[in-house]
């Protein structure tokens, strides 16, 4: 795999930037989106759809097949296998879909959905849209669940629905066709994180190796079926940071207002989005120190800015609070008497005790679902719901056990690298990105961290430390893993040895990663691999 590239050269140290032609990536966003249009028309989600091996087998043997034919031709490169990463994670992604069932009554890994049909929940505010001519509720939103949310992702499922609905598809049917949007969402977070990993002067193998993490990695597989906020959410937030470089690259006025549009619709889908405006505004601030002249030019731009995203971003809450009284930061709180709550034990249990050895189970403990007690430490919660959610697979294939801990192991060597990769990029100066970029990255993984904490703590319940709060930090953890792999590998191009031995254990790693992924949802959607 270290020899692919057309220079002879081993791939991290090709100095030829690698980055797949805009016209390539913006037919790769219509093809996704054809396709999934076209799955709606053919699978019929309101039937269950599990239980076969047929599809992921074909799918696979379908991309290998592509691979040897451009090998055989003597077009595998660089790109093309880019391209074909990024078919093989849309193909992994929409199996997971297709053996997902939603209908009214049936919700598999949903958060939050509730039934449709009902009161409350992602469900009940789709439906309000849907059934009153996409009017606002007129009704203070803390009354029902997730009613308090931003409506445009509720908003877009509703419209969605009525067009299938209006060309003759059933209610029910047009309930599951929600899932091939969210599915569209999660196959387009891989575009952008591969045009984020370009901007960022990625190449080669390293390129390669980050987009295979996105491509496989379980969170976007299992949010691309699930019918609830949080991936719209992430895909904006990572169009922003897209953008962010954008225009730190080429300080226009053009390039401004993606940043402003994608902040403002992602707080518009999820008030959370919000927290990418404090490290841009730092990057905006740092900028205009930094600018020799036109600086009112940077001033104007700020101005267009906030008039952008500002009012895009913050109307709802405005309008709640001034209409209900509702806090700009308000979040649905759990009983403290629900069986979820978490609160009696103190920080340093949370945080440092392991004493009810919490890696007895591979999955998260919930007494609910067999533990002996309800995990309470955030540090491990977040390593296992990184892999599988809130959810115990092992209910659906009981022998997916073994590869969920061989998946789990692996993503821990992964954050292990993660954490020491940043350290390292950070003291060391690189190609890929300038000390502002360096800070803006960082401090923007830290600031997730830090409200991933503080929210476990303000909201002490089991279900509060899921890693769908804080999905960018795997991107930018993985950014950092690869390229200082790659500058790494550089800066030591006279010592073979540890070259050779630095590309072999990150590459080994991720690949491994994505292998073990690729057969547990497979596995999860076919009960016929028991033995």
């Amino acid at each position: 795999m270290s020899k692919v590239t057309n220079k002879g050269k081993p791939l991290l140290q090709t100095e030829q930037a690698y980055e797949i032609e805009p016209i390539i990536l913006r037919r790769a966003f219509g093809i996704i989106g054809l396709v999934c249009i076209i799955c709606t028309l053919v699978f019929d989600k309101s039937r269950d759809m599990g239980g076969t091996v047929l599809f992921p087998i074909a799918c696979i043997l379908g991309v290998l097949i592509l691979a040897f034919m451009l090998w055989y031709e003597k077009k595998l490169t660089v790109q093309n296998i880019a391209l074909l990463i990024i078919a093989a994670g849309f193909m992994v992604r929409l199996n997971y879909v297709i053996y997902t069932p939603l209908s009214e009554t049936v919700r598999i890994r949903q958060h939050d959905l509730y039934s449709f049909g009902g009161e409350k929940g992602h469900s009940a505010y789709i439906e309000h849209f849907y059934n009153n001519g996409y009017t606002l509720p007129n009704f203070d939103p803390t009354e029902k669940a997730q009613f308090y949310h931003p409506p445009l992702h509720h908003l877009l499922c509703a419209i969605w629905m009525r067009i299938l609905t209006t060309f003759g598809m059933s209610y029910t049917r047009a309930i599951g066709s929600l899932q091939y949007l969210s599915l569209f969402y999660s196959s387009s977070c891989m575009l952008v994180c591969e045009l984020i990993f370009s901007k960022l002067r990625m190449r080669g193998l390293s390129n390669l190796l980050a987009l295979s993490v996105i491509a496989f990695h379980p969170t976007f597989i299992i949010l691309a079926g699930s019918v609830n906020n949080d991936i719209l959410s992430i895909l904006f937030t990572l169009l922003a940071v897209y953008f962010v470089f954008v225009w730190h690259e080429e300080r226009t006025q053009k390039n401004i207002i993606p940043i402003a549009l994608s902040i403002g619709l992602g707080m518009s889908t999820k008030l959370s989005v919000g927290l990418l405006a404090i490290p841009v505004g730092m990057l905006f601030l740092w900028d205009f120190i930094d600018a020799k002249k036109d600086k009112l030019v940077i001033i104007r731009q700020f101005l267009i800015f906030g008039v952008i995203c500002i009012p895009l971003g913050l109307w709802f809450s405005v309008r709640n609070y001034i209409k209900y009284d509702v806090p700009f930061t308000y979040v649905r709180r759990l009983s403290d008497t629900s069986d979820q709550y978490i609160g009696d034990y103190s920080v340093y249990q949370r945080l440092f005790d392991f004493s009810d050895h919490p890696f007895k189970n591979v999955f998260l403990n919930r007494e609910t679902t067999g533990a002996d007690y309800f995990e309470y430490n955030p540090l491990v919660a977040i390593i296992k719901t990184s892999m599988f959610g809130e959810y115990n697979f092992a209910e659906t294939n009981p022998n997916i056990v073994y590869f969920c801990w061989f998946l789990l192991i692996m993503n821990v060597i992964l954050i292990a690298f993660s954490i020491f990769a940043t350290a390292y990029y950070i003291i060391k100066k690189s190609k890929h990105t300038d000390t502002t970029e360096k800070v803006f990255l960082v401090f923007y993984q830290i600031l997730m961290f830090v409200y991933y904490i503080k929210f476990c703590f303000d909201f002490p319940h089991n279900c509060s430390m899921d890693f769908r709060y804080i999905v960018p930090t795997c991107v930018i953890g993985t950014f950092f893993i690869c390229a200082s792999t790659e500058h790494f590998s550089i800066e030591l191009q006279s010592h073979t040895k540890a070259v050779k031995a630095v590309n072999i254990i990150v590459s080994s790693s991720v690949i491994l990663f994505c292998i073990a992924s690729i057969i547990v949802f497979i596995m999860l959607g076919n009960t016929t691999l028991q033995y």
